[in-house]
């Protein structure tokens, strides 16, 4: 009976990547509330340094960029030297020693405020403020065209206040800058919080079908769970170091290269299987990167099996589709072979269907919330939770967007139809991570405001809700970032290390809180002193030209393949439901949409899946357990010295090796 019990548990931890057996430190534990006061002040003080290394290495480089990855490298490295001071503080002062509680909340904290400091959202939004102003010319007719419909208190317009914002040489630390800046800012804190508020909102109500009910198997929180362990388990094991030796050793020699070019370079960079393809249609292929990250290896090995081989196989499905346009004359479309549209279609497909994957989950908690919990309801949908309070959150924040946005000029059926495909959009991106965790996702395509442009045009919205659109251009122009896998993650973390759900709440909104106000503190600092980078944010401003001086009409071949990309991943849905074996997952098909991002990491998913492949099969299951902290120290190998070289070139702004990008 034991080894039936044994043999139970090896696969359950197989599948989800959180489960361990409790240590005899952790069950005296059991109970203890993980999210402490203390806890809490430490993630918020060391929200600022952490930000102001995201933001200057943006605003400075624009490389090596730590949110367009899904585990946010600066956060482990800050985790690595929490958890090593810890250890030295449990040999002199085990009383003052951090649980693992305290330092999975730290790490919340940290990551939350990280994304909200994202490559994709306040790196996007600061700027969006004065841009609309600072860079109208006779020419592009900016002033003509949309500056009545700006909103004074989202916007800035002095250009005296922000010539040295974007010439540099000057100290935010000034009354006259502080007060033409602190009304957006309020404003835009006030709305961020809000709108991240209703993510964990929605976390709440979906916590207990994607965590407890379906098991899904968060494989990005995998690292920080084992780095936490109270005995330290994970750095005692050697294969950690063999792994940890191995990518810092690849990221030492070549950040050597970078400074002594005669020094010997391990070529992991190198290879593009694009250029030989030169002839149609095969040269439609375009670029194809034979690249090996160390961290992209290890985190698609923490990938269940079937999701790893979806990822680069859809990769190549998308190269497919391309090569076949071409051959049959279709990249004269334009827009061909519609990605993006595919890509909405795909993210809200996996969104909808995790939804109605959980309707008995959604009756159970209508019976709740009406009072009619009832003693026969069946046993797989009993629940005690109490879901009012978080419903009510959810009403309260929907309705203060609503008003919001009413008063920046958006239309009320505009502000339905947006925020609803944005947090549908969200939803997708979450149950991605939640149940394959790649190791980056974006969606430059695929958000609402090209959703609703390509479903209506742009003919039919009146001006002042189309210069909105604009506006949130700031949180909507990729979602390398987005801060709601990081919330849902959060609460798979609750489970783990027997937290208090409530309390993680007062954690997440102190991080996106303190997050919001440090970023835009860091940009602001930075941007002052040495002249803001406003390379990619006209981009909102110059769309809101386009739509204003030739509106367009429903986008028919769009709207067809955002059919086509929602048809699809329902099909690969329900293929999977009816065949458990099915090997195709519609997350594979969703992420390799965008093929410029995810090809920077196509080769190291493939060549993980094929070690985890081969492993499996002639090693079986001990086999992977054994090999699993080898690559786990891949990524906190790559993490720490590719980290390292970041930290190096900030300090002493010499060119230093990147490690990705």
């Amino acid at each position: 009976m034991r080894v039936v019990e044994l043999v139970i548990y090896t696969v359950k931890d197989m599948t989800n990547t959180s489960k361990h057996l409790p240590t005899p430190q952790e069950t005296s534990q059991t109970g203890y509330p993980g999210v402490t006061f203390r806890a809490i002040l430490l993630g918020i003080i060391l929200i600022p340094p952490n930000t102001y290394f995201i933001m200057a290495n943006h605003l400075r480089y624009r490389s090596t960029l730590p949110t367009t990855m899904s585990l946010i490298y600066n956060v482990v490295v800050t985790l690595v030297v929490l958890t090593s001071l810890n250890f030295l503080v449990k040999r002199l002062l085990p009383r003052f020693s951090l649980r693992q509680g305290e330092l999975l909340t730290i790490y919340v904290i940290l990551s939350i405020s990280s994304a909200i400091a994202g490559h994709d959202m306040m790196q996007t939004l600061v700027p969006v403020i004065p841009n609309g102003f600072w860079f109208a010319t006779a020419e592009n007719e900016w002033q003509q065209l949309f500056w009545r419909y700006l909103p004074s208190w989202m916007t800035l317009s002095d250009l005296s206040v922000l010539q040295d914002f974007y010439d540099g040489e000057a100290s935010f630390y000034s009354t006259r800058y502080l007060a033409a800046w602190w009304e957006p800012v309020l404003w835009w804190t006030l709305f961020l919080s809000v709108l991240i508020w209703v993510m964990i909102c929605i976390d709440l109500l979906l916590r207990k079908q994607w965590i407890e009910r379906e098991r899904l198997t968060y494989p990005i929180v995998r690292l920080p769970i084992e780095m936490t362990h109270s005995d330290g388990r994970l750095f005692k094991n050697k294969m950690l170091w063999a792994g940890f030796g191995i990518a810092a050793s690849i990221d030492l020699i070549n950040g050597i290269h970078a400074f002594f070019p005669t020094f010997p370079e391990i070529p992991v960079r190198k290879v593009d299987l694009g250029i030989y393809f030169t002839e149609k249609p095969w040269s439609a292929i375009g670029w194809t990167p034979v690249y090996i990250l160390s961290f992209g290896v290890g985190l698609a090995f923490l990938m269940p099996l079937e999701m790893s081989f979806s990822l680069w196989f859809f990769y190549f499905f998308w190269k497919g589709e391309r090569i076949l346009g071409s051959a049959m004359g279709l990249q004269a479309l334009p827009g061909f072979p519609y990605d993006g549209p595919q890509g909405v279609g795909a993210y809200l497909g996996i969104a909808c269907f995790g939804l109605y994957g959980g309707r008995k989950h959604f009756y159970t908690m209508f019976r709740n919330v009406t009072g009619k919990r009832g003693r026969y309801l069946p046993p797989e949908i009993q629940d005690s939770t109490d879901y009012r309070w978080p419903l009510a959150g959810l009403i309260g924040g929907v309705l203060f967007l609503f008003i919001f946005s009413n008063h920046g000029g958006m239309a009320i059926w505009l502000i339905v139809l947006y925020f609803t495909i944005y947090y549908l959009l969200a939803l997708g991106i979450t149950r991605v991570r939640a149940e394959v965790g790649p190791p980056t996702h974006e969606m430059f395509s695929a958000n609402p405001r090209q959703f609703i442009l390509d479903s209506l045009g742009s003919r039919m919205i009146p001006p002042q809700s189309l210069t909105v659109l604009s506006l949130y251009f700031a949180f909507n122009r990729g979602y390398r970032a987005h801060p709601m896998p990081h919330t849902l993650e959060a609460f798979k973390l609750v489970e783990v290390a027997n937290m208090r759900a409530g309390r993680m709440v007062v954690a997440l909104m102190c991080g996106v809180f303190f997050g919001i106000l440090a970023s835009f503190w860091a940009y602001l600092v930075v941007s002052y002193k040495t002249g803001a980078n406003p390379w990619v944010v006209k981009g909102g401003y110059n769309m809101l030209r386009s739509w204003l001086y030739y509106p367009t009409e429903t986008n028919i071949p769009a709207v067809t393949f955002m059919g086509i990309g929602f048809l699809f991943t329902g099909l690969l849905w329900w293929l999977r439901t009816r065949f458990p074996m099915f090997p195709f997952h519609p997350a594979g098909y969703a992420v390799a949409s965008s093929t410029l991002t995810f090809g920077w990491l196509w080769f190291s998913v493939f060549m993980s899946w094929g070690i985890k492949h081969l492993i499996l099969r002639f090693g079986g299951i001990r086999l992977y357990h054994r090999v699993l902290p080898l690559f786990l120290g891949l990524i906190l190998g790559q993490f720490v010295v590719g980290g390292t070289w970041v930290l190096i070139r900030l300090i002493w702004g010499v060119s230093v090796y990147s490690f990705y990008r």
